[in-house]
């Protein structure tokens, strides 16, 4: 009971990942930037960090000296540029597309590992990339030439959100038995909002006037898809091994699309669709390679 409890939290958090791209196109059509929608989402959320954690969980203030500098980085690639990249790739193509894109990242995670740690690429890790390009390939229509060409921004920028987060799932994993989940998205989105403060310095009279429901998707995005989506992941992982967690969490770029295709009428071309079913099974793959590999 207890691991079918956590398997199901999983699913709900990655069902609540799923909506981020969603609230970001809904926000964009308030005109407002990815830049200034992602330094206020930082702000949001780390202010709300530190007041709650200043109130009822006050040692998750407490690191180490000598970790600050991976922090930083944590912060600064992990976070900050990791966010602001994905919602330039939500912005710039769609909230499918995007969020396949940032699902690569277990594909630059194992190439990372071999080529740092000396890990052993498999022949099932091999096949798992290859299908996972091949995905990606067909999700982006470079098939369609007109298509890549108008969406070549959109797609780096998809494809960077993911090389960024392999800075932070390194980190994250570093410090797994040093700091909890909250402590690492405490001084993640603390690092990050404070790089992005000129942002919103630069930015005060667009956001003096920003309309009320505006500042109802910012709350929400930070709040919601973002707080509340990982902590019910980090919640879950207690009662589940890892790896399986980490196949479940798939179910994101799939709520994700359908989400899209309810709330915008996003369609998808045949060849699209078999490519985010290549991209997915090429990430569950790598995902489950310690039980193939």
């Amino acid at each position: 009971m207890r691991e079918a409890y956590g398997y199901m939290t999983i699913v709900a958090a990655s069902v609540v990942w799923g909506t981020m791209g969603i609230f970001g196109k809904l926000a964009f059509n308030y005109a407002i930037s990815p830049a200034t929608l992602i330094a206020l989402r930082l702000l949001t959320s780390s202010l709300t960090l530190v007041v709650l954690t200043f109130f009822f969980r006050r040692e998750h203030f407490l690191v180490h000296r000598r970790d600050l500098p991976l922090l930083l980085v944590l912060g600064v690639f992990g976070t900050a540029l990791q966010r602001l990249t994905y919602f330039y790739a939500i912005e710039l193509t769609t909230v499918t597309m995007a969020a396949v894109l940032f699902y690569t990242y277990p594909i630059f995670v194992t190439l990372c590992a071999s080529l740092l740690f000396k890990e052993k690429i498999t022949l099932t890790t091999v096949l798992a990339i290859v299908s996972a390009f091949i995905g990606v390939a067909l999700v982006v229509k470079a098939y369609a030439y007109s298509s890549m060409s108008t969406n070549v921004l959109g797609i780096a920028a998809g494809l960077l959100s993911s090389i960024f987060f392999v800075a932070f799932f390194f980190i994250a994993k570093n410090f797994r038995n040093k700091y909890s989940s909250w402590t690492l998205i405490l001084y993640g989105d603390t690092i990050g909002a404070a790089m992005l403060s000129p942002i919103i310095a630069s930015s005060v009279s667009e956001i003096a006037v920003f309309p009320l429901q505006l500042w109802l998707l910012v709350l929400v995005i930070a709040w919601f898809p973002s707080l509340v989506g990982y902590l019910l992941y980090s919640h879950a992982l207690k009662h589940v091994k890892s790896s399986k967690g980490s196949i479940l969490s798939v179910a994101e770029p799939l709520s994700a699309a359908m989400f899209s295709v309810a709330v915008f009428g996003e369609t998808f071309e045949p060849l699209q669709l078999l490519g985010a079913a290549l991209a997915l099974t090429g990430v569950v793959l790598l995902f489950y390679k310690p039980k193939l590999g």
